[in-house]
């Protein structure tokens, strides 16, 4: 995932700061109800993103690399559409709060400077998944 935008600087110029998820993981529990052939869902658990951010000016260009731990939640349903085969549909949302990230200037030597970084993701995800143990 990535994402950037352009800021005002209190000097009337402007810089260009980007955020990359280059990792995104997480480690959930479910717990559903089934109706016939289909399951309707929630999970949550644990998650992890692994980011770089970067701060680009006139004349400076800050870096920055952050591994966070978070939480997730999410909802989804599930149908068993033929034999061992089934689809879901999954919505989840990741939190990971705000963290200071020591940004280093690349160009000037400058830093570390601290940047205060509030991160969260949502994420819609359509599967077709082959039970290898049951179905009929």
């Amino acid at each position: 995932m990535k994402g950037d935008t352009t800021v005002g600087l209190s000097d009337s110029t402007t810089a260009l700061v980007t955020a990359r998820t280059d990792f995104l993981g997480s480690v959930t529990g479910r717990f559903g109800y089934a109706v016939d052939r289909w399951l309707y869902y929630v999970r949550g658990g644990a998650a992890w993103a692994g980011d770089k951010y970067t701060v680009v000016g006139n004349g400076f260009g800050f870096e920055g690399l952050d591994w966070r731990p978070g939480w997730t939640v999410g909802a989804g349903i599930e149908w068993a559409f033929a034999g061992n085969w089934s689809a879901r549909l999954e919505y989840d949302y990741y939190g990971f709060g705000t963290r200071t990230i020591q940004m280093t200037d690349n160009i000037n030597g400058f830093g570390p400077s601290p940047l205060d970084i509030k991160q969260s993701a949502q994420t819609v995800k359509l599967g077709i998944n082959f039970h290898v143990w049951g179905g009929s």
